[in-house]
C-alpha cells in the first residue's frame, strides 16, 4: 500500500452504504416463441434455459402460455396440465438453485381450467396465480374456456415481495392497486400480446409500455414485462419485453421481436428511495376505499343486477 493513501470508507447509513448492502435480485426475462400444443418440446426448451441460467440468475420469467403454447378451442382442454402430471413435475424438479415463473394452461382436480403462472424454486411450487381478468374482446375469447382465478397473493422470495399478473390482469388498475397495497416490490407481467389484439385504433405495444412505466413510478416498484414472439395462425406477437425501475426508467429492454433473454439486477434500495419521493403506497387509506366500494356496489351494481333479473 502506498504511504499516505487511505481506502475510502462508506459512512454508515449513507446512500452509498445502504445501496452497497441492499438485497440484490438478478432477473432474466425469456422473450421466446412457444410451439402450440408441444408441451414436451416447450418444457425441454425451458429446462435448457434454466440450466444455462442456474448460478447467475435468481428469477427467470417466461411469457404467458409458454408450456402449452397459444392454443384455442378444444386444444385448451387437450393440452392442459395438472401440476402433479409427470411432465410438469419434470420441470419442477429442474429448478434447484433458481426460481422460475412458468406459464401454462392448468387443469385442477375439479376439472376447472385456468390460465396460470407457477412460481417454482428448488424443486417445489411456491405459489400459483390464476388469471383473474379473462379477455373476451378483440381477437380473444378466453371466457369460453377458462375459469376466473379466485384470488391474488404476493409471493415472497428472499427480501423481495413479488406480485404476479397474467397479461390482462395488469390492465385492471384496481388489481394493480391491490398488489401495491399488499406491499409488493416487484410486479411480474407475463403476456402473450399480439400486434393486432385490439384493432387499429389502440396499439397494444404502446399501451403496455405506457402502463409499465406509469405503474413502476406511481407505486415505486420494479416492473418485469415479458411478452412472447413469433406467429400463430393470423397473430403476430411483438415481444418488447422490458425491465422498469421504481422511478419509471427503462433499465433493460428487448431489441425487437426476436427471441432474446433480457437480464437486469434489481436492488431493494431503489424501491426504498423511490418511496421516499412519492408516497402512494404509504398514504393509501384502505379503510376509506373499502367503505366507498361497499357504497358503490350497493348503490349502483345491486340495482343493475336487480334490473337484469
Amino acid at each position: 500500500m502506498t504511504t499516505g493513501q487511505r481506502t475510502p470508507r462508506r459512512r454508515a447509513g449513507s446512500r452509498e452504504a445502504i445501496r452497497a448492502s441492499s438485497p440484490l435480485l438478478r432477473v432474466a426475462l425469456a422473450q421466446l416463441n412457444a410451439e402450440p400444443g408441444d408441451c414436451s418440446g416447450n418444457i425441454a426448451k425451458a429446462k435448457r434455459l434454466i440450466s444455462e441460467h442456474r448460478g447467475r440468475t435468481d428469477l427467470l420469467v417466461f411469457p404467458e402460455y409458454f408450456v402449452t403454447g397459444y392454443v384455442t378451442g378444444q386444444d385448451v382442454y387437450n393440452h392442459a396440465l395438472r401440476t402433479d402430471d409427470a411432465l410438469f413435475q419434470e420441470l419442477v424438479k429442474s429448478t434447484d438453485g433458481i426460481m422460475i415463473a412458468i406459464t401454462f394452461i392448468e387443469e385442477t382436480g375439479a376439472f376447472n381450467f385456468y390460465d396460470s403462472v407457477a412460481f417454482v424454486a428448488d424443486g417445489r411450487i411456491v405459489g400459483i396465480h390464476r388469471k383473474i381478468y379473462l379477455v373476451s374482446y378483440g381477437v380473444f375469447d378466453e371466457r369460453r374456456h377458462f375459469s376466473v382465478g379466485p384470488n391474488h397473493h404476493a409471493i415472497d422470495h428472499g427480501a423481495f415481495r413479488i406480485a404476479p399478473f397474467v397479461c390482462a390482469d395488469a390492465w385492471s388498475p384496481a388489481l394493480v392497486h391491490l398488489a401495491a397495497a399488499d406491499l409488493a416490490h416487484i410486479f411480474v407481467f407475463s403476456a402473450c400480446s399480439p400486434t393486432q389484439g385490439l384493432g387499429s385504433r389502440l396499439s397494444t405495444k404502446e399501451s403496455w409500455h405506457r402502463m409499465n412505466q406509469f405503474y413502476a413510478s406511481m407505486y415505486g416498484v420494479y416492473v418485469l414485462f415479458v411478452n412472447r414472439v413469433g406467429n400463430d395462425k393470423d397473430l403476430t406477437f411483438w415481444g418488447g419485453s422490458q425491465v422498469i425501475d421504481p422511478f419509471g426508467k427503462i433499465i433493460a429492454q428487448a431489441k425487437g421481436d426476436a427471441e432474446e433473454i433480457i437480464e437486469a439486477e434489481l436492488r431493494l434500495t431503489e424501491v426504498r428511495e423511490s418511496r421516499t419521493v412519492l408516497h402512494t403506497v404509504r398514504d393509501e387509506n384502505l379503510n376509506f376505499l373499502v367503505h366507498r366500494l361497499q357504497h358503490v356496489i350497493q348503490s349502483n351494481y345491486s340495482s343493475v343486477e336487480a334490473q337484469d333479473l
